[in-house]
C-alpha cells in the first residue's frame, strides 16, 4: 500500500548542509572563473545530482521536492548573487541579473521536482 496515510516529516539540517555544500562549491568556482554564468553550473549539476537521488528512492511528491529544491539552490547561488550585488555598477543591471539567475533557478527547480516525484499510485 505504500505510504498512503503516513506523513513524513523532512529533516532539514540534511538540506542545508546540501545548500551549504553548493554553495561552497559556488564560491570555490567563482573565484577561480570570472563568468558568472558558468558559476551557476555547480547549483544545477548538484540540484541534478539530488534530482537521480531522489528518483531512485521514489519517496517525495512533486511539492515537497520542489520545497528542497528551492531551498537547496537559494543557499547555493548566495556567493553569486553577493557577488552581483558587490559590482555596485548600476542599480538596473543588479535587478536583472539578480532576477535571471532566480528565474534559472526557478525554473531548473521546476523541472528536477518533475523529474523527481515519484509515480501515481494506483489503488
Amino acid at each position: 500500500m505504500g505510504d498512503l496515510f503516513l506523513k513524513r516529516r523532512e529533516n532539514w539540517w540534511v538540506w542545508i548542509t546540501w545548500g551549504g555544500v553548493g554553495c561552497i562549491i559556488c564560491h570555490y568556482l567563482l573565484s577561480y572563473v570570472s563568468n558568472a554564468w558558468l558559476s551557476l553550473t555547480s547549483p544545477v549539476l548538484l540540484l541534478v545530482l539530488l534530482t537521480a537521488w531522489m528518483n531512485f528512492n521514489k519517496r517525495f511528491d512533486f511539492f515537497a521536492a520542489l520545497k528542497i529544491f528551492m531551498v537547496v539552490a537559494s543557499i547555493s547561488v548566495i556567493p553569486l548573487l553577493a557577488q552581483k550585488i558587490s559590482s555596485w555598477e548600476k542599480m538596473i543591471h543588479i535587478a536583472v541579473d539578480s532576477s535571471a539567475v532566480l528565474l534559472c533557478i526557478i525554473i531548473v527547480s521546476v523541472v528536477c521536482a518533475f523529474l523527481a516525484r515519484r509515480p501515481k499510485q494506483y489503488y
